[in-house]
């Protein structure tokens, strides 16, 4: 049963199904808040080989670890929010929680003490990224749980997802080009890192609570009386065919991201031979690119499908990562920020047309058996969101051991050998476009159109 919020400003109407800008906005703040934190979360992994003494295959290990808990622990925070019953809906209240959550746990991150001793390190490492992976778990799965339940037109949904493809852009740009800014503007080291982590975790904290309070005249449904057991929902998952191959898709993706974005910072400082100011220019003209080209990316979808439109994307994106092959030393400022800008333009679609499946997956669901689940299922996709990010983390860190990366203390500065800088080379630019180019193929399976699904709709 949905029931609509007192405050009809914000809702959509009901003869159209139309979500209000302001709504829109809101929701997609989330994606903002989440994507910084996420973002940001991946200098971790330099930041404990470069000023901890980490080994980076141990961190690498401990960070795929980490996720690999936080996968497990979201499909049951989506059931959790599945069975709540609250004023402010089933999602809400998970909102204001993981709110306060990740904006301390990502200031703690990077203020963490050093601790000389290597075990006592690799521990508190563990401690660190298992707070920091339930935190992000209590925000992001019952929100993504929520635009299955605000509307059930296709076509909105692609463009609530444009929102926060928009929103995870500049996300993008405050995990990337902020956290990198801050970092040079506070003189680098260990200092630069604690100070970018107090401030950017006050700004995710403020960012999140901007989502919790504008999504109130959200559309929301109470607890469906048949509600089934989780492992049951778990096991209709399974037999969802959409879902699974978008499933399996965004395994591939999630991991061909993980690697390029947790071997960016290395990529800039130790093959480009760059401060961190560049890997800031490097995020924000991707976040430009992504916004720019939403418009584009929704008539695509629209006219062509999502499959599609996905697939012109992927290869495009793919084309745009190989492109920093050749580059070392030297490289111009403007090649740097046109390879960005064009990587931002693929980022754009295979970002929004991968989320807007999502709802039109558990919209199928519900078309095919009567059940809802929304919580489930958002925690399923981001339990494969986390297994991804742990294979690129993991490969990261695992390839750079391999290469003979040397690990340091904030204390020293370690000359790197050429084997390692060739293994950042094709983590960066070779293996990080394997696996995308992989989850293209594995989505051209996916059986779902818009106008099949506004026809189940209207049955």
């Amino acid at each position: 049963m949905f029931t609509p919020n007192s405050a009809s400003m914000g809702q959509a109407d009901p003869r159209t199904d139309r979500l209000p800008f302001l709504l829109q906005f809101g929701w997609g703040l989330g994606t903002m808040g989440l994507t910084a934190f996420m973002v940001g979360s991946y200098l971790l992994l330099r930041f404990m080989t470069d000023y901890m003494g980490v080994p980076a295959a141990i961190a690498g290990t401990v960070f795929a670890l980490a996720k690999i808990y936080d996968a497990i622990a979201d499909p049951i925070f989506g059931g959790f929010s599945d069975r709540t019953q609250s004023r402010w809906g089933r999602r809400r209240p998970f909102l204001l929680a993981g709110a306060f959550a990740c904006g301390l746990t990502f200031m703690l991150a990077f203020n963490a003490p050093v601790i000389e001793n290597r075990s006592g390190a690799i521990a508190l490492l563990a401690g660190l990224l298992i707070l920091h992976a339930s935190s992000y778990a209590v925000f992001a799965v019952p929100y993504m749980a929520m635009p299955a339940e605000m509307t059930d037109n296709p076509h909105e949904r692609s463009k609530l997802m444009s929102f926060r493809v928009i929103n995870g852009a500049l996300g993008n740009l405050v995990g990337g080009w902020a956290t990198a800014s801050l970092i040079a503007l506070f003189g680098g080291g260990l200092m630069g890192h604690r100070m970018m982590g107090i401030i950017v975790g006050l700004l995710i904290f403020a960012v999140l609570m901007g989502c919790f309070f504008l999504t109130a005249p959200a559309r929301h449904r109470e607890i469906d009386k048949n509600h089934l057991p989780y492992r049951q929902q778990l096991k209709l998952a399974t037999r969802n065919r959409p879902f699974m191959i978008l499933q399996g898709a965004k395994l591939m993706l999630m991991s061909a991201a993980g690697l390029h974005t947790a071997s960016a910072a290395f990529f800039v400082q130790r093959r480009l031979e760059m401060s961190d100011a560049w890997l800031g220019i490097i995020y924000a003209t991707l976040t430009i690119g992504t916004v720019l080209v939403q418009p584009l990316w929704l008539w695509c979808a629209r006219t062509y499908g999502k499959r599609q439109t996905y697939t012109i994307a992927g290869l495009f994106t793919a084309l745009i990562w190989a492109s920093w092959l050749p580059f070392g030393p030297g490289t111009h400022g403007w090649i740097i920020g046109g390879i960005g800008l064009l990587a931002g333009f693929g980022n754009g679609g295979i970002v929004m047309i991968s989320q807007s499946m999502l709802p039109d997956t558990i919209a199928y669901q519900y078309l095919a058996t009567g059940q809802r689940s929304e919580g489930s299922f958002a925690g399923v996709y981001i339990l494969v969101e986390k297994l991804g990010q742990a294979i690129g983390a993991s490969l990261t860190g695992i390839i750079l051991g391999l290469f003979g990366y040397i690990q340091s203390t904030g204390h020293q500065t370690i000359e790197q050998p050429q084997s390692a800088i060739t293994g950042i080379t094709l983590v960066y630019c070779v293996f990080s476009t394997a696996f995308l180019l992989a989850s293209v193929v594995v989505l051209r399976f996916y059986p779902l159109d818009e106008r099949s699904m506004t026809l189940r709709s209207a049955r």
